[in-house]
C-alpha cells in the first residue's frame, strides 16, 4: 500500500481555517492502486483527495466512507460542503459511472455544493456529465487549484439563496441546455433509465434538433433493450425446455440402469447357486475318487499277494497304478481348472452341444497341450481306445481331415463367437 499522504500543516494555508483528520478516514483501493483519504476544513468543509504516484482509474465511490465521516462530525441533516482533488485520475470506470448516477438520483445528494478540482482535460467530459445530474438541491462544479475550489465553497457559503436554489441553475438558455443534453445522455447510458422523457424544447429553438435526435436514440435504445429481453426470454425458456428433456432423459437412464443392476443381482445370486452347487458336486466327486483311489490300492496289494504268474501280477498292478494315476490327474484338473478354461469349456459345449462330458474333458486336455498317452492314462483309456476317440471327435466338431483340433480349440479361446468382425 501507498504511504498516505497528508497536509503537514494544521490550518488551511487559503481560509486560515484549522484542519482534522482521522485513521480510519483512509481507503486503499487495491485494484487500482490509489489511496482515498478524508479531511476536514473548519467544520463543515470535507477535503477529499485521490493520492498516487502514478496515472489511475477511479473505480468505485467510497460512499460508506464518505458517510463514515459525516456521522463523526455529525453532518447528517446540515449542509455539507465537498472538495474533490482528481490530480493522478486519468480514466473513469463505468461502475463509478453508475454509482454516482444511482447516488443522485436514487439516494439523494449526501453534499450541497461539490467542487472537483486537478480535472485532467481526459476525463473533463466525463465530469462535466456528473455535473449535469445533479439535482436542483446540489451544485457540482470544476475548478483549477486548491485555492480556487475553496474559494468557490466560502462564496457559496455565503449566499443566503443557498437553500433555495432555482430549479434552473443556469444563467442563460445555453448553459441550461447543455446541462438537459449532458443529464439525458447520463441517465440512458450510466444507469439505463431509457423511460425517462428527453426534455422538450420549442420548436423555434436552435437545437431543437438535437434533442428530437436524442429522443429517436433514446427510443431505438428502448425499442433494443426490449428484443434483448424478448431473447433472453426465448433463450430460457429453451434452456428450460432443454433442461427437462435432459431430465427425462437421465430419468430414464437411472430407471434403466436401475432395472439391469437389479437384474445383474439376480444373475450373480444365481451364479452363486450354481458355482455352490457345483463345488458340492466337486466335493461328491473327490470323495468318490479318494475312495475309488483306497480301493484300487488295496486290490495292487491283494494282486501282489496272489499266486498268478509274475507277468499277469506286473499287468495288472500296471493297469490299477494307471487307473489310481487317471483318477488322481482328473481330480487335479477340476481342482485347478481356471476362469478361461471354464469359459473354453461353457463355449464349447454351446457350439457343439453333441459333444460328451468325457469328450469335453478331453477338448480341454487337448487345448492344453497333453500329448495322447496322457490324455489315454487321464482318461481310463489304450492308446488306440483314445486314437478312436479323437477320431470319433474330430467328426463331431465338422472339422476337415487336415484340420487340428488343437488349433481350432485354441482359436475358439482366443476368438470366441461374439468378438469376431
Amino acid at each position: 500500500m501507498k504511504k498516505q499522504q497528508r497536509h503537514a500543516a494544521q490550518q488551511c494555508p487559503v481560509s486560515h481555517l484549522p484542519v482534522r483528520t482521522q485513521p480510519h478516514w483512509t481507503v486503499f483501493h487495491e485494484h487500482a492502486d490509489y489511496t482515498v483519504t478524508f479531511e476536514v476544513i473548519g467544520t463543515d468543509i470535507l477535503h477529499g483527495q485521490a493520492i498516487a504516484d502514478h496515472e489511475t482509474v477511479l473505480d468505485y465511490m467510497d460512499n460508506d466512507l464518505f458517510q463514515a465521516v459525516c456521522d463523526d462530525l455529525d453532518l447528517t441533516g446540515r449542509d455539507v460542503f465537498v472538495m474533490i482533488n482528481l490530480n493522478p485520475i486519468r480514466k473513469i470506470a463505468l461502475s463509478y459511472k453508475r454509482d454516482f448516477a444511482n447516488l443522485v438520483y436514487n439516494w439523494g445528494p449526501l453534499f450541497s455544493v461539490l467542487i472537483v478540482y486537478n480535472v485532467h482535460p481526459e476525463i473533463l467530459p466525463i465530469i462535466e456529465g456528473f455535473a449535469s445530474i445533479c439535482p436542483c438541491n446540489t451544485r457540482m462544479e470544476i475548478a483549477d487549484s486548491y485555492r480556487n475550489a475553496l474559494l468557490r465553497i466560502t462564496s457559496h457559503k455565503k449566499r443566503s439563496e443557498l437553500s433555495a436554489l432555482p430549479e434552473n441553475t443556469a444563467g442563460d438558455r445555453e448553459d441550461y441546455q447543455k446541462k438537459a443534453f449532458l443529464c439525458t445522455l447520463a441517465r440512458m447510458l450510466w444507469i439505463d433509465m431509457l423511460d425517462y422523457p428527453v426534455p422538450v424544447l420549442n420548436r423555434d429553438d436552435s437545437r431543437y434538433a438535437y434533442f428530437l435526435a436524442l429522443e429517436a436514440f433514446r427510443k431505438d435504445l428502448l425499442a433494443k433493450e426490449q428484443e434483448h429481453q424478448e431473447k433472453i426470454g426465448t433463450l430460457k425458456r429453451s434452456a428450460d425446455h432443454e433442461y427437462e428433456q435432459h431430465q427425462i432423459h437421465l430419468n430414464a437412464e437411472i430407471d434403466l440402469r436401475k432395472k439391469n443392476a437389479d437384474g445383474f443381482s439376480r444373475i450373480i445370486e444365481e451364479l452363486k447357486q450354481i458355482i455352490a452347487a457345483k463345488d458340492a458336486e466337486l466335493a461328491g466327486i473327490s470323495s468318490i475318487i479318494e475312495e475309488k483311489t483306497g480301493k484300487l490300492s488295496r486290490i495292487c496289494e491283494q494282486i501282489s499277494q496272489a499266486t498268478i504268474s509274475p507277468e499277469q501280477k506286473n499287468a495288472m498292478i500296471s493297469d490299477c497304478r494307471n487307473m489310481i494315476a487317471a483318477d488322481a490327474a482328473e481330480q487335479q484338473i477340476r481342482m485347478e481348472l481356471t476362469d478361461t478354461d471354464t469359459a473354453f469349456l461353457a463355449l464349447l459345449q454351446e457350439k457343439h452341444p453333441g459333444l460328451s462330458e468325457k469328450e469335453l474333458r478331453i477338448s480341454l486336455l487337448i487345448k492344453l497341450n497333453y500329448d495322447t498317452r496322457e490324455i489315454a492314462r487321464m482318461s481310463g483309456l489304450t492308446k488306440r481306445g483314445m486314437e478312436t476317440t479323437r477320431y470319433r471327435m474330430h467328426k463331431k466338431l465338422g472339422l476337415e481331415k487336415h484340420h487340428s483340433m488343437k488349433y481350432y480349440f485354441s482359436s475358439l479361446a482366443e476368438n470366441p463367437p461374439g468378438n469376431r468382425p
